[in-house]
């Protein structure tokens, strides 16, 4: 796999772990208007008993209001319990895509560790090689210079 293509990849896997985490934002959001839904059904259901406490024709209707406010609730704890199941499953996804970037991530830097270190290698040996051109050329001019040597 060539260099860009494993920065091309990092930077997918980062989108997709993005996108997951977008997913798990809305399903948090979600799960906090269920639970608000919740408030809202209980404080309703007071002042329906209230109202059927003080007007007899109210009292007439409260037991179809019970029975509906009954399957209501049934409904939101269903909502909230697949709700939450895909919370459980979506935050499974992110550790997942979370380690696979990391992974990525990971081999990406240890790659261009050892490219800097081919890099520094050649040019200690183009360096020592430079010197050691330096150093005849010097010994032959000193040679040249004083013969008798």
């Amino acid at each position: 796999m060539a260099k860009n293509e494993l920065k091309t990849l990092i930077r997918v896997h980062k989108f997709e772990l993005d996108e997951k985490q977008r997913k798990l934002g809305n399903l948090l959001r979600f799960e906090q208007a269920l639970l608000n839904r919740k408030v809202l059904l209980a404080n309703r259901f007071k002042q329906e008993e209230e109202a059927a406490n003080i007007s007899p024709v109210a009292a007439l209707t409260f037991g179809a209001y019970v029975d509906w406010h009954v399957e209501e609730n049934k409904r939101v704890d269903r909502a909230l319990e697949d709700n939450r199941q895909e919370i459980i499953l979506m935050r499974e996804e992110i550790m997942e895509a979370y380690q696979e970037l990391k992974t990525l991530e990971i081999t990406q830097e240890n790659r261009e560790k050892r490219e800097l270190a081919e890099l520094e290698r050649k040019m200690n040996a183009i360096l020592d090689e430079i010197g050691l051109n330096l150093y005849r050329r010097r010994k032959a001019q000193e040679e040249e210079e004083n013969p008798e040597n």
